[in-house]
């Protein structure tokens, strides 16, 4: 997957009045990244620009800097697309709110010893984020028609028998390995056993040997 990035920023939830915003995009363009903002990411405009850039730029690794990734998870899925949520609204600004940690004054914003640290944690917060995109692929699913098509059972019991015929059914061809001289292991010496089907309510014979029988019916199982 050849990947394309996109970083989005929330204005929304308070995010736009507690944090530089300008600054924390400065962030990603550090890493050659392209980064958008929307006042309110996930409502109609947002959306609309996340599925416009998905659908026409062919971005397809998102890092989604915004709220939860407990909420929303629904609105912000797009298939085919990597998805990182970067959760500046609970674990930024609504734990660290400006009521005790304030935004730097004019004065402080031109003082380089003064660190601010909520936008730095936001900031840190969101280099996480771009770190998991660049580093998650999206999972291949496995193509049967590389995996063999024979299955070795070892073992003629009750077990053995009963995976040998649920796996000929599905078409792969089977060998049951036994070490005995006969099929049925341990079940063959059971007078009675639990019963497999409604209304279950009292023993019943063994069906081992109807099992047995059983395997002469697959012409792709071999004993």
């Amino acid at each position: 997957m050849d990947k394309k990035y996109g970083v989005y920023i929330c204005e929304g939830c308070g995010l736009g009045e507690s944090l530089d915003i300008e600054k924390l995009c400065d962030v990603p363009k550090e890493e050659g990244l392209a980064v958008k903002t929307c006042p309110i990411l996930c409502g109609k405009e947002g959306l609309e620009l996340l599925k416009k850039d998905i659908a026409e730029d062919g971005v397809n690794t998102l890092v989604i800097a915004a709220c939860s990734r407990r909420v929303l998870y629904d609105v912000f899925r797009f298939d085919g697309c990597i998805v990182d949520r970067v959760n500046l609204r609970e674990q930024v600004i609504w734990s660290h709110p400006r009521s005790k940690y304030p935004a730097p004054t004019e004065e402080q914003k031109d003082d380089d010893e003064f660190i601010d640290h909520v936008q730095l944690m936001a900031e840190d917060y969101l280099k996480m984020g771009m770190a998991r995109v660049q580093k998650i692929d999206l999972p291949e699913p496995y193509l049967l028609d590389t995996f063999c098509r024979k299955i070795l059972v070892i073992g003629g019991g009750i077990t053995g028998i009963s995976a040998a015929i649920d796996a000929a059914k599905t078409g792969y061809e089977v060998t049951i390995v036994e070490k005995e001289s006969a099929l049925g292991g341990n079940a063959k010496t059971w007078r009675k056993q639990l019963p497999g089907a409604y209304p279950y309510d009292s023993l019943i014979p063994p069906t081992i040997e109807t099992k047995i029988k059983e395997l002469d019916t697959y012409a792709n199982i071999t004993v």
